[in-house]
C-alpha cells in the first residue's frame, strides 16, 4: 500500500478516534424560550459541578426579573443565581439522571438533556415524571456569554 494512503487512514484513525474530546459541551449560557410567543424567558448558565452538570438562572427577563404567579418559595421574588438544574451526568452525548425545578409549579422532575443534532447553539431539555414518555420537553438556545455574566 502507497505510503500517502497509510498516512491518511491513520490520519482518519487519529480523527474518529479523538472526536469525543471534540464533542460541544452544554456548559455556558442559554436562553430559554417562552413556548407560546417564542420570547426569551431567562437566562440559564449550565455548568461542571463535583461531575455533574448544573444549571442556576442567572436572571429573568419578565416582571423586572421577578417571577410572577410561581410556587409560594419563587413567587414574587428575584431569581437571580438560583439553582435550577442538577445532577446531570454525561452518558455519551447525552446528560442523564438530572433534576429540573420548574419555578412556576415548584416542581421537581427528572431530566435528561443534549445538543439538538450535535449542533452547539441548540439545547434539548426533557423533564418527566416517572416515564420519559410523561413530561415536556424544550429547546433552548445559547446565548452570548455577557447574558449570564453576574
Amino acid at each position: 500500500m502507497p505510503r500517502f494512503l497509510l498516512r491518511a487512514f491513520g490520519a482518519l484513525a487519529v480523527l474518529l478516534l479523538a472526536a469525543p474530546a471534540f464533542a460541544q459541551s452544554v456548559d455556558g449560557c442559554w436562553a430559554t424560550i417562552d413556548d407560546e410567543d417564542g420570547t426569551v424567558k431567562s437566562y440559564v448558565k449550565i455548568y461542571s459541578e463535583n461531575g455533574t452538570k448544573v444549571g442556576d438562572i442567572v436572571r429573568l427577563t419578565v416582571n423586572g426579573g421577578r417571577c410572577v404567579d410561581c410556587a409560594d418559595r419563587y413567587n414574587g421574588r428575584v431569581l437571580r443565581n438560583e439553582r435550577i438544574m442538577s445532577g446531570f451526568r454525561a452518558d455519551g452525548n447525552r446528560y442523564e439522571d438530572g433534576r429540573i425545578i420548574d419555578p412556576k409549579s415548584g416542581r421537581t422532575y427528572n431530566g435528561i438533556m443534549n445538543l439538538v443534532d450535535g449542533n452547539s447553539d441548540r439545547l434539548y431539555l426533557r423533564g418527566y415524571v416517572g416515564i420519559r414518555a410523561l413530561g415536556r420537553s424544550q429547546t433552548w438556545r445559547r446565548a452570548a456569554a455577557s447574558n449570564c455574566a453576574s
